[in-house]
């Protein structure tokens, strides 16, 4: 087995990075000791993962996100497989890709695109209750792997599929970047042929993008700037106060974190997508934007969810 190397610039196809034994024990005993009475590992098969990389093309590797079919049953741990793309690999984490259809789980099983945020929503409810001082948003909710580094793995020897083992850094001062999961490549005896770290934790490295400039717009010869109240953003007190007081609004707001970055990033792409956006959703924003101040939360939530549902169809499932 190789010893630890560490290279802190690397592209995202060749995020994650061979560790020792001796640094894959310590990250896999931290998660023990913190979390004893969760699942230690998860195994994923080799041809399950394979097909979760052929859900897309050209992609730049696979968040392996964290879930829970229901919050209180700790048997019911799910891993969904989820691709990235490659055109926005100058960020930390390229952004997801929405699939309409819905992604490949550890189980094999395709879980659908509605049923997938709140099973994502499933572990941040359950997993908060450990961190009762962080921000929902810097709780650990899954790991970025390069595509490079995945087929690395895949390809050792007698490798049958990887043993993904949840990984705890207890010194690392940010809440989020704890997570420390392991890649153990296995045979079919269940040992461990090559082990990998240093992938991307999500959070704090997947957040949603800052507002952007949406540069000239046909004919308009001046640079228009977004600015924050024309970018569609959850308020800690809407979002705490008011969403995440009802479970049921759990997976509407994860699915706005996943897809959020997505969509501007598509925004940004082409003049036709712009114009769109300031014709048809910077209005809606305003709106949301309103009733948010005017504390008219109920009203609020009916505008939030159809301007991002709205956009997902416009921006990303066209």
């Amino acid at each position: 087995m190789q010893t630890l190397t560490i290279n802190t610039k690397r592209t995202a196809e060749n995020v994650g990075q061979r560790i020792s034994r001796e640094y894959a024990d310590r990250l896999i005993n931290g998660f023990k000791q913190k979390f004893p009475n969760e699942k230690q590992l998860v195994f994923i098969s080799k041809k399950t993962i394979l097909n979760a990389i052929k859900q897309a093309e050209n992609i730049s590797g696979l968040r392996f996100m964290y879930g829970f079919d229901a919050v209180n049953d700790v048997d019911s741990r799910v891993i969904l497989m989820v691709p990235c793309n490659n055109t926005s690999t100058q960020l930390a984490i390229p952004n997801s890709i929405l699939l309409p259809e819905g992604y490949i789980t550890n189980k094999g099983t395709l879980l659908n695109f509605d049923k997938t945020w709140q099973v994502l929503y499933n572990h941040t409810l359950r997993f908060g209750k450990y961190f009762p001082e962080a921000a929902y948003n810097q709780i650990m909710r899954g790991s970025f792997i390069g595509i490079n580094s995945l087929h690395t793995l895949l390809e050792s020897e007698e490798c049958i599929g990887i043993n993904f083992n949840f990984g705890y850094d207890e010194t690392i001062p940010d809440v989020a970047s704890r997570n420390k999961p392991v890649f153990a490549a296995v045979n079919s005896f269940g040992f461990d042929i090559d082990i990998f770290d240093f992938t991307q934790p999500c959070p704090n490295l997947c957040d949603p993008v800052p507002p952007f400039n949406l540069g000239k717009i046909g004919a308009v010869d001046t640079e228009i700037q977004v600015e924050a109240n024309n970018s569609l953003k959850l308020t800690p007190q809407f979002r705490d106060e008011f969403l995440l007081k009802n479970a049921a609004n759990g997976g509407l707001v994860e699915m706005f974190y996943y897809a959020n970055p997505a969509i501007y990033e598509k925004v940004m792409a082409g003049d036709s997508s712009k114009e769109l956006y300031e014709s048809v959703q910077i209005p809606q924003i305003a709106k949301f934007n309103s009733l948010i101040e005017k504390g008219n939360f109920e009203e609020a939530k009916i505008v939030f969810e159809k301007t991002i549902k709205g956009m997902i169809d416009t921006y990303l499932f066209q």
